[in-house]
């Protein structure tokens, strides 16, 4: 039988960050079962628009029920996840927002030695003004809003116990704003990811790993198409109790299909390392480096990005978690450069099985030279999270 997934939470933003996963219980409907839950979250927001001056400080309040629809065989398991999150900003109603989210998803055993996983996802969402996708920072009266299609293909060749695995992975993305139109029609745009990876097993608990990865990015109104290509090798380890992770290290290049941009290549990696040195106490490390895509008229962003974390339960049902982030992008063909760090402080209390609360701050930092771009906001949330 296929594993149930526990985390059931459909999460749009930041709200759920800091949240333990709660366990629903099931609901059955025939063939199906249900597992609603909902979120609320309440609190304040300094600088709600990010903006470096003439900051608005607002309540915020935040609504995202979830409900996830689940069914299985001996050889499948099918998931729909629908939630919807309203935003509504006391003190600047403009800023309101409604958004949906719907997730189908297949997994699917067709022996020992082949999987396939299918996942569909289609988003209704917004940008906050202030913080706008690939740097952008067109001025608007109200959010941004946006139409996000995704689809996911995975096949895997090879048993979680064999000596060698082969992973082949697509993604098709497509990106269409709704509002805005004379300067967001800039910003359309579709991509098709496809990658390999060969798994070779070293130990009973390590894996050496080398990946291709293309991404072929078409604009619909720009002149800005690119393919991305990586190359990585690295390693997955949980060589002990304490001790699990991930290192891929290797070489990217971004062509673009027009002439007059400049190409960029460099060192590429992503690593993530998880260091449990008791049960209840949890550090994790984080960092990467991609050529990601620029909304301004810069050609791309290359971004460098460092995480730590730690998470501590004082009890089995009360956690603590504090975080820091650090975000630097160097756009291209520019001399703008935004550095961001963002550090959180969190708490946790499940008192039922059913019900978790939790407390959280956030400190968001956006150092820039060019001075429209910098900005310093707290946001403080108190939230419910609850399932029956």
């Amino acid at each position: 039988m296929l594993t149930k997934r526990m985390v059931l939470l459909c999460s749009f933003t930041a709200l759920s960050a800091n949240l333990q996963a709660i366990e629903p219980a099931v609901v059955p409907a025939g063939a199906f079962d249900l597992y609603p839950t909902l979120v609320i979250a309440t609190g304040h927001d300094d600088n709600i628009q990010s903006t470096s001056s003439n900051e608005i400080s607002s309540n915020v309040t935040r609504i995202n029920p979830n409900l996830l629809i689940e069914a299985e065989t001996d050889i499948m398991l099918l998931q729909i996840n629908y939630g919807f999150e309203k935003g509504i900003i006391s003190s600047s109603s403009k800023d309101n927002y409604l958004d949906h989210n719907l997730t189908a998803s297949a997994q699917i055993i067709g022996n020992s030695r082949n999987r396939i996983n299918l996942i569909a996802n289609a988003r209704k969402g917004h940008e906050v003004i202030g913080q706008q996708a690939g740097g952008a920072q067109t001025v608007t009266d109200t959010p941004i809003k946006f139409n996000l299609n995704t689809l996911d293909a995975i096949y895997i060749y090879g048993g979680s116990e064999a000596k060698g695995q082969i992973e082949l992975r697509s993604r098709l993305i497509d990106k269409r704003f709704t509002n805005y139109r004379t300067t967001t029609r800039d910003r359309d745009f579709d991509q098709l990811d496809l990658s390999a990876s060969f798994k070779y097993r070293l130990t009973d608990k390590t894996k050496a790993v080398a990946t291709i990865v293309n991404s072929k990015v078409d604009y619909d109104n720009l002149n800005k198409d690119s393919t991305k290509t990586k190359y990585l090798l690295g390693a997955t380890w949980d060589a002990t109790a304490k001790t699990s992770g991930s290192i891929n290290v290797g070489w990217s290049k971004k062509d673009f299909k027009d002439s007059s941009l400049k190409d960029d290549s460099g060192t590429t990696w992503d690593a993530a390392i998880t260091w449990a040195p008791k049960s209840y106490s949890i550090f994790e490390l984080s960092t990467g480096q991609d050529f990601g895509e620029s909304t301004t008229t810069d050609s791309h962003i290359d971004s460098k990005n460092y995480a730590l974390s730690w998470n501590h339960f004082w009890k089995d049902n009360i956690k603590s978690i504090v975080s820091y982030e650090r975000n630097n992008q160097d756009f291209s063909n520019s001399q703008r450069k935004d550095k961001t760090k963002i550090i959180t402080v969190g708490f946790n209390y499940e008192p039922q099985r059913w019900l978790n609360l939790g407390l959280g701050y956030t400190l968001t930092d956006t150092d820039s030279n060019l001075t429209t771009a910098s900005f310093k906001k707290n946001t403080i949330m108190f939230t419910v999270q609850g399932s029956l």
